[in-house]
């Protein structure tokens, strides 16, 4: 496989190796040779340290001094830390765009609402995926916080790395989660937030706790 030269070639790198890893092709402690990358992908060993560091900054690589690069190891206390942190997220996106919607914004998020129902209803990994996050970051933008908008795009690699290891152990994951969030967009948009925490609480222990039960069963 080869890369041709472009204006992000390190980004293009760096999402390479993030498949590989959502994916479970790279696993946990895995140490990521910058040789062989340079070889397998005919690029410079500066665009795969770039790639590195950008990785490291989505939590999916660690980078050790004087030893390299290793696959971040996902392990139950992160899960259970990053699923905390989510659903806080979650609360406030709600709250925020109770407060921001317009009759606009909310046609966006109808749309976007539909494509996420229509992706998991094919069943297809990636436009759920992608229909997922999209959705939530469109929700940030249109309540009209800039800075909720870049916490929750930072999660997304980290979030997208649990989210496939649910998936591959159970896919009516994907109904679950389309129904989360779909409801959650709902109770935020018709002034229902009382019910916003018990959902989102809902959601986030029951994942978590399957994410955690897929890393026992990989690691037994």
């Amino acid at each position: 496989m080869a890369f041709v030269a472009a204006e992000s070639l390190a980004e293009q790198i760096a999402n390479h190796l993030a498949d590989r890893i959502i994916q479970g092709e790279l696993v946990s402690n895995e140490r990521i040779q910058e040789a062989r990358i340079v070889s397998e992908l005919q690029v410079s060993r500066g665009s795969v340290r770039e790639a590195l560091l950008i990785l490291e900054r989505r939590h999916l690589v660690t980078i050790q001094p004087r030893r390299g690069a290793f696959v971040t190891e996902l392990t139950a206390d992160r899960v259970r830390g990053l699923y905390r942190l989510y659903g806080n997220l979650l609360e406030m996106l709600a709250e925020k765009l109770s407060w921001s919607w317009t009759p606009e914004g909310k046609a966006v998020l109808d749309g976007l609402v539909h494509k996420l129902n229509s992706s998991a209803a094919s069943h297809d990994e990636n436009l759920f995926t992608e229909a997922n996050f999209e959705l939530i970051s469109e929700a940030a933008t249109v309540a009209g916080n800039e800075y909720l908008k870049t916490a929750l795009d930072n999660l997304r690699p980290p979030l997208h790395r649990a989210l496939a290891l649910a998936m591959r152990k159970n896919l009516s994951e994907m109904d679950e989660t389309t129904l989360f969030v779909t409801r959650l967009i709902e109770f935020a948009l018709s002034e229902r937030m009382a019910d916003v925490p018990a959902l989102v609480n809902e959601y986030c222990k029951r994942h978590c706790l399957l994410v955690v039960q897929a890393l026992d069963n990989a690691s037994a």
